[in-house]
């Protein structure tokens, strides 16, 4: 679940504000002259990731995109996949950053939870701005095609992010009970959720599918009502 827009710490005030794409400030060297080469080069590479796929983007496409020469492009990484890597370690940790602030303000563990399910919709929002469409999950732009060392990284940082909402779960229904194994089937399937938003806001190109994301996972995780539109469909559906 990496790849959504996020800043983290030291980013750039205009990240912050979301009026640009919040990729990692180790990328973004403001100099006279602009963007260095090689942070041009993860820039360009990310966007057209996102936007053509793993298997869509060649070395020469990023050079072209990035106004670099490929042997810059060859002394800044050894390889495409190398450069891959990179992005996935800083989208990840600039998501991550964002995220623990959320955890780390001040208030009650369920509206903090709520804002970090807000967060993947704002974040969408955000690379829209910045993009011009939504892109989902940077899971979504490699999942076909990427080699397996590439996708193993992905999948440690979806890990990490999955292990992030369990542990708000199982502290939100701490007291509830139910048990190890229920917190670990209600994390799995708010995953899917998540994911299937993503799914859904790539394909339709469209946000809407994050509006009532929270809701619905509060409504399943027992502490809160499902939402009122989607109440009606069922409604509609059975009455049909």
């Amino acid at each position: 679940m990496i790849g959504c827009a996020a800043c983290q710490t030291g980013v750039s005030r205009a990240a912050q504000e979301g009026t640009i794409d919040a990729l990692p400030t180790s990328w973004r060297k403001s100099s006279a002259r602009g963007l260095q080469s090689r942070e041009r080069m993860l820039d360009a590479a990310v966007r057209l990731l996102w936007r053509d796929g793993y298997n869509g983007v060649s070395v020469n496409d990023i050079c072209a995109a990035a106004g670099a020469q490929k042997g810059s492009f060859y002394h800044a990484f050894p390889s495409k996949d190398a450069l891959v890597v990179e992005a996935i370690h800083g989208i990840w940790s600039a998501n991550r950053a964002e995220i623990q602030e959320i955890y780390a303000g001040g208030l009650p563990l369920r509206d903090r939870f709520r804002k970090h399910l807000e967060w993947f919709g704002q974040s969408q929002r955000r690379l829209k701005d910045s993009y011009g469409f939504v892109p989902g999950t940077f899971n979504m732009a490699l999942n076909i095609g990427a080699p397996a060392s590439v996708l193993e990284i992905n999948r440690q940082a979806s890990e990490e992010h999955g292990a992030m909402l369990l542990k708000a779960i199982a502290d939100l229904l701490g007291a509830v009970g139910g048990g190890e194994d229920a917190v670990h089937w209600l994390t799995d399937v708010t995953r899917r959720l998540i994911a299937g938003a993503n799914i859904e806001a790539r394909i339709d190109n469209s946000l809407e599918p994050f509006e009532s994301l929270p809701e619905t996972v509060l409504a399943i995780l027992g502490l809160g009502s499902p939402p009122a539109a989607r109440r009606g469909e069922a409604l509609r559906a059975t009455d049909g």
